[in-house]
């Protein structure tokens, strides 16, 4: 019975999806007035996407994807949601299968394409980063005519985009041969990512809420973007310094200790690991604190992702804390790549690391939290706030635990920061 009602459901939701699409491809036509901006990328598609919001909404009515929702389906309901009166419409774009960006690019048909980076990210149904490329190239087919490209020049493969395209190409990145590009750069904690950008013959310093060097690329092609829009450099600068860091992507949140988390606890990948340590290697701090739940390759296998995870831990902190049930096997491999045992603490169950977060966390420590998403150690954050009630060793749901009210956090402990971390679903 209980199959029969998941089959059912699977196929009105699958034909709702259908109906959706239909009518927003219609729709979009219809809203010809509105500028569609499509953004895609293995990476840093989210945090382009709210500092292009950011740079536009001050100075015309838009309307954005909704926090990461940038499937086929919310893409129509994206779309759906584009009014008369919009003069903008922001719309992320993202696949995890061969020929899947194309009908999303069409159904956008917009009018200027940012593409920011190729990684292997999130799927195994492509087989080289070259299979990526091409999926992510197929935006620029999709442009409007007389539309305008903009890509991320720091990465090799989309910046081989470019050659051959047929459309208006601008090119943003850190050297003096593209259209908007940035010297001067500077990020290291607790500074945000500041940098001189240039446009032609303007230039202006920037000083973000971004943290991390990591972002220049996504920061530079989002004003190269709001450029094409008609917003000038002076405005567009001084809109996205006033950009936060999008949730669980390097931000910064104080605990009641006085220490600093950096949430980086969205994206799981391996090769998202790599920029966020040498955020933390290269930081000034009392003491440089990494928990983490794992760090996950599509492509390597369990024993070879943790020896890659190891040996990228070992000079990036003076604690590392390993959670999560290859704890262990964490904690030796990164005693074999050179990690003092000191150093480094290992814990199978999420509620015996928030015991010892709690106790050991002091003011002026940084502490980098990064993990699995379907390990959830968001709950660590939370578990800094007050109670948490619900420590489940396994858990199904592929969302942050601030969506999920099962989460219920006492955060009784939240009047001691200035900033408390409140889950989107709990009343302020």
């Amino acid at each position: 019975m209980a199959y029969h009602l998941r089959e059912k459901h699977y196929w009105i939701w699958l034909c709702a999806g259908k109906v959706a699409t239909a009518v927003a491809f219609v729709w979009r036509r219809l809203m010809f007035r509105t500028t569609f901006i499509a953004i895609t990328g293995s990476v840093g598609k989210t945090t382009a996407k709210e500092c292009i919001a950011a740079m536009l909404a001050a100075h015309a009515p838009i309307v954005k994807t909704f926090d990461t929702q940038n499937g086929r389906f919310f893409v129509a309901r994206a779309i759906l949601r584009v009014r008369p009166g919009h003069r903008f419409a922001v719309i992320e774009v993202a696949t995890n299968r061969p020929g899947g960006l194309w009908s999303e690019a069409r159904l956008v048909n917009p009018d200027l394409a940012l593409i920011l980076s190729v990684a292997q990210t999130h799927s195994n149904n492509f087989n080289s980063l070259e299979e990526i490329a091409q999926e992510k190239a197929r935006m620029l087919d999709a442009l409007r005519p007389g539309g305008t490209a903009v890509l991320n020049g720091d990465d090799p493969r989309v910046l081989a985009m470019a050659k051959g395209a047929r459309k208006k190409v601008r090119i943003a990145g850190s050297s003096p041969q593209f259209d908007v590009w940035a010297d001067e750069i500077s990020s290291i904690w607790p500074d945000r990512l500041s940098f001189r950008v240039h446009c032609g013959s303007e230039s202006r310093r920037v000083r973000t809420r971004l943290v991390g060097e990591h972002w220049l690329g996504t920061a530079l092609a989002s004003l190269a973007i709001a450029l094409e829009c008609g917003v000038s450099l002076e405005a567009a600068a001084t809109a996205l310094e006033t950009a936060p860091p999008y949730r669980a992507r390097l931000e910064p949140v104080e605990l009641p200790s006085g220490a600093i988390m950096l949430r980086d606890d969205f994206n799981d990948e391996l090769s998202t690991l790599a920029p966020a340590l040498r955020v933390l290697e290269q930081a000034i701090a009392a003491r440089r604190i990494l928990v983490m739940s794992g760090a996950l390759d599509p492509k390597s296998k369990t024993k070879g992702k943790l020896m890659d995870a190891g040996r990228l831990v070992v000079h990036s902190a003076d604690l590392v804390v390993f959670v999560g049930e290859d704890a262990m096997h964490h904690a030796e491999c990164a005693a074999a790549a050179g990690l003092e045992n000191a150093a480094m603490r290992a814990f199978p169950s999420l509620p015996d690391a928030a015991k010892f977060l709690n106790d050991e966390l002091r003011n002026g420590d940084l502490v980098l939290l990064r993990g699995l998403l379907m390990d959830h150690i968001q709950r660590l954050l939370f578990a800094q706030f007050g109670s948490v009630g619900c420590w489940k060793p396994t858990c199904a749901k592929q969302c942050l635990c601030d969506h999920c009210p099962e989460l219920r956090p006492g955060l009784e402990r939240a009047a001691g920061a200035p900033a408390p971390a409140w889950p989107f679903w709990h009343p302020l």
